[in-house]
């Protein structure tokens, strides 16, 4: 069923299709003709197949929001369409979620570039240490035994940690497997999920960088659908399902029934400590002045400059602390290596 079902698109490639849509509107080709146009002169395989099939669903008479919610397509990107439909500025919508989705694509580009560089220096930091303990730590002890010299205490814990990691190297590698299946298969659990994704944001550094790139993609959603012209209830019912976090979706629920209850936008945000004091107050001058669509756009902005130099922040302590483990971890080896040495040379070679 898997293979049957038409593979969906990735943020990139639905950005590529909004603005050259656009483009082809505004150039005053009609719809039908624009995407009958993509689906044979498009590069790749998912997005000239994408505009054949809308394209015959526009034939049969469905419009182009109805045509993209068949393919599955986030509530949001759908919303903001259906409203350009709906205003007569199907061009000006899909130019400004191009211009959205390209600019998350770039977001997340950056924020798997700069979250890398600690990935592989970990990894390299921890493959040093599996090779020390493996294989010259071994040699070390083989020397050190045959010498029938007393060993110290550094040099007995240095043996006994390698043993102990030559002996149950496969089940010291289970847990962290064990936890990242679990964690996945009770993300899945409608009660569980959102507990979990609490959790994630509660680890030190890291959570705070998801706080604040969730913050943003809470408040260019609500910036893009607002502008387009979807009433404010219905742009925050529609945004916890294209955030990929269950507590932070909960969140914009509960403030939707707050709103839909009577409560000013502003209000409904400062009930949650999720949000900083500071983002509340520029919410909350914004929606006073009538200039809520450039105060969502100026926490957006804010948000990711705050996740930004977290993120060069964590970079940067990552190189010194990882450098300060291997240098740890050889001291360890020499200081379990000299100490003997000098005892066998203090007592005589035999």
């Amino acid at each position: 069923r898997r293979l049957r079902r038409p593979a969906r698109m990735s943020r990139a490639e639905l950005a590529d299709f909004c603005l050259q849509v656009e483009q082809l509107l505004a150039a005053g080709i009609p719809l039908t003709e624009a995407l009958h146009d993509l689906g044979a002169s498009a590069e790749g395989t998912r997005l000239p197949a994408l505009c054949r099939r809308l394209g015959e669903r526009l034939v049969a008479g469905q419009s182009l929001s109805q045509a993209l919610a068949e393919e599955k397509l986030a509530p949001d990107c759908i919303g903001v369409i259906h409203a350009g439909e709906y205003s007569g500025r199907l061009a000006d919508s899909l130019r400004r979620l191009g211009n959205s989705l390209q600019q998350s694509e770039a977001q997340a580009r950056t924020t798997k570039k700069l979250l890398l560089q600690p990935l592989l220096a970990g990894l390299m930091v921890l493959a040093a240490g599996l090779f020390l303990m493996f294989y010259l730590v071994p040699q070390i002890r083989n020397f050190l035994t045959d010498s029938s010299q007393s060993l110290p205490l550094a040099s007995t814990l240095l043996f006994a940690t390698a043993d102990f990691l030559q002996h149950h190297w496969p089940w010291l590698g289970l847990p962290p497997v064990v936890l990242l299946v679990s964690a996945s298969g009770l993300r899945r659990h409608p009660a569980l999920a959102p507990e979990i994704d609490r959790l994630s944001l509660l680890i030190p550094l890291i959570g705070q960088i998801r706080r604040r790139l969730l913050t943003a993609r809470l408040a260019e959603l609500l910036a893009l659908l607002y502008s387009s012209g979807i009433p404010l209830l219905e742009a925050l019912r529609s945004i916890p399902a294209a955030i990929d976090n269950r507590f932070a979706g909960n969140i914009v629920g509960q403030i939707a029934d707050d709103v839909e209850q009577g409560s000013a936008l502003a209000e409904a945000f400062s009930r949650h400590d999720f949000f900083p004091p500071l983002l509340i107050r520029i919410l909350h001058a914004g929606e006073r002045s009538g200039t809520l669509e450039q105060a969502l756009e100026h926490i957006v902005r804010r948000c990711e400059r705050e996740a930004g130099d977290a993120m060069a922040t964590l970079q940067s302590l990552t190189g010194p602390a990882l450098t300060l483990l291997i240098g740890l971890l050889l001291g360890w080896i020499m200081l379990a290596t000299i100490q003997p040495l000098y005892g066998m040379i203090d007592g005589g070679i035999p």
